[in-house]
């Protein structure tokens, strides 16, 4: 593992080791962090999650009942996090339809699909680490599976709300690019990628200006 992802354990372990009260907005913050260099593409969003679970259980020395509100709290962390990394996602494709003649109907149409399969994604690797934990922690990491499959993730609602009206958007580009014979001008493989990890800095800017400072575990100046 790199250097990189063993960062993002240390800083979720501490974060679990830290006030229960700020543990999913911590874990949120370290996440968009990870998720923000780089491409934002399947192999990135898995290795983060992995690496985030791992940190959370890593955290967790006494994993009596209520230390396990802990776990709960980083996976909603994580899930929220990987919502906004959905939400970059989708402001990607929308931006590439857009600009339809410029990248590759292959890499959007990749990149739409790979967007559908982000809350299964989330769910198996969620329900791996549980597999893979014991005692209180397997039993509560399986409890937020069933609980996130039965009721459903920040993930999924995210890409339900315009997941949709993309599809058909890119169904319409393909026809007219078949039609027209257009040539794509920028087919390099993982562009998009590049492009939706860009608008998740921008997402994440918005939405919570310090995130930078905390993903480097440095406090959050409370008068900021």
């Amino acid at each position: 593992m790199s250097e990189e992802f063993e960062k993002v354990e240390r800083d979720v372990e501490a974060a679990i080791d830290g006030d229960p009260a700020s543990v999913a907005e911590r874990v949120r913050t370290i996440t968009l962090g990870a998720l923000s260099h780089g491409k934002l593409d399947a192999d990135a969003l898995k290795q983060v999650t992995n690496a985030v679970l791992k940190g959370a259980q890593q955290g967790i020395e006494r994993p009596d009942r209520e230390r396990m509100e802990a776990i709960r709290e980083a996976v909603r962390g994580l899930d929220e996090a990987l919502a906004t990394a959905a939400q970059a996602t989708l402001l990607a494709v929308k931006e590439a339809v857009g600009r339809g003649s410029e990248y590759s109907r292959q890499e959007i149409r990749g990149t739409l699909d790979q967007l559908g399969a982000m809350e299964s994604n989330f769910l198996r690797t969620l329900a791996d680490a549980g597999r893979g934990a014991t005692g209180l922690v397997r039993t509560t990491l399986h409890e937020l599976t069933e609980h996130a499959r039965n009721s459903g993730t920040a993930i999924g609602g995210r890409v339900a709300n315009a997941g949709a009206d993309l599809a058909r958007a890119v169904a319409d580009l393909t026809r007219e690019q078949v039609q027209s014979g257009a040539q794509t001008l920028r087919n390099e493989a993982g562009l998009l990628a590049a492009l939706a990890s860009g608008m998740l800095r921008g997402v994440a800017d918005r939405l919570h200006p310090a995130g930078a400072d905390e993903a480097k575990g440095e406090p959050r100046d409370p008068q900021a």
